[in-house]
């Protein structure tokens, strides 16, 4: 067959004018599938939005799938969740033509319960035309979220309550308390009391009592004083005071005790052995502290049998006897009193001879 130029010169001028529309035409939108995949949840639970967008007319691979496609997530009454780049893979449909499968993905965290609706618009840079390629909306039902759960009744008491200092003296501290507002899983059984300071220990009190005195403390001293409440499942937390003890009182001036009168009737200290001395002491060896002197006998020698005192009488009286054949001996009479307020012991001794 024979072709003229001018049939060539037409031919090719269609061609031209053809690819120049081709080209000059926008890509159209909608033309791919959009789908959105997510599912039921709760308020407060995360749920993942997947979004996707099958290209129709991709060529072989994502270079030629026209540039990025975005998804931009909505809620219905809702907030705008935002925009995401999404991500290509080519694949074949098992036709000539393959396809590109762009997917983005965002999360969601639902704040009201009920029918939500969910929608993702896919857009793309086109030449021209609208950028929205492909849209999906998908409805979910979002649960309530779950009731809080009661907070468990703690086991061990609560803190017991206004616990006050109510006394204080030298060496005691008394205190008074509430009893807890919680009793825990079982009644109050018992309070324990501690002190802790230049002495320390620690006091039980029955359950049906709030209040305690604290003994045995140093005056004019600082003390840390804590109560707890106890059950059958344990201690409960303490409540804490502080407390100074009162300034023990100056003590009185002291002076020596001593006895009341002379010590003997008649001469020096000497006795005759089996005979019966007088002390010449009509207030019975009362000292000046207006106590009684108590009388021993030590020291003894050898020769010494027995030593007894007797009172006749206002008169105390004093009796050593001699061992059988011994002429003479001694022993050692000890006068003592104790302390009393505002005088020292009394501990007088001195050495009695005893003769035949």
């Amino acid at each position: 067959m024979h072709i003229s130029a001018a049939h060539v010169a037409a031919v090719l001028c269609t061609g031209l004018a053809a690819s120049s529309l081709a080209l000059a035409a926008p890509a159209s939108a909608n033309s791919g599938t959009a789908t959105l995949t997510t599912h039921n949840g709760q308020v407060g639970v995360n749920q993942v939005l997947t979004a996707t967008y099958v290209a129709s007319d991709a060529g072989p691979s994502c270079d030629d799938a026209g540039g990025v496609v975005s998804f931009n997530f909505t809620v219905d009454k809702g907030p705008n969740l935002g925009t995401v780049s999404g991500t290509c893979t080519p694949v074949s449909d098992g036709s000539v033509t393959p396809v590109a499968t762009w997917t983005g993905t965002m999360n969601w965290t639902p704040t009201k319960p009920g029918t939500q609706f969910l929608t993702t618009q896919a857009t793309q840079q086109l030449f021209g035309g609208d950028p929205v390629v492909g849209q999906a909306t998908k409805s979910v039902l979002i649960a309530p979220a779950p009731a809080p759960k009661p907070t468990p009744k703690p086991a061990v008491p609560s803190q017991i309550q206004n616990l006050k200092v109510t006394g204080v003296s030298t060496n005691t501290v008394s205190l008074n308390w509430d009893a807890p507002r919680s009793s825990g899983a079982s009644p109050v059984s018992g309070y324990v009391v501690t002190w802790s300071g230049p002495t320390s220990g620690q006091i039980g009190v029955p359950g049906n009592t709030t209040n305690a005195n604290v003994g045995t403390l140093l005056a004019n001293s600082s003390y840390t004083l804590s109560v707890l409440a106890a059950n059958s499942q344990g201690w409960g937390a303490s409540v804490s005071v502080t407390q100074a003890t009162a300034s023990a009182p100056t003590p009185p001036p002291t002076q020596q005790q001593t006895l009341v009168g002379p010590a003997w009737e008649g001469g020096g200290p000497k006795v005759k052995s089996g005979k019966w001395k007088t002390f010449n002491d009509t207030a019975n060896l009362d000292t000046n502290a207006g106590q009684e002197a108590r009388l021993s006998a030590k020291n003894r020698s050898a020769s010494i049998k027995s030593v007894k005192f007797r009172y006749k009488g206002d008169f105390v009286e004093v009796r050593a006897v001699l061992k059988s054949g011994k002429k003479k001996g001694s022993f050692t009479l000890h006068e003592s009193a104790p302390a009393t307020p505002g005088f020292t012991a009394m501990d007088v001794e001195r050495k009695i001879k005893v003769v035949k």
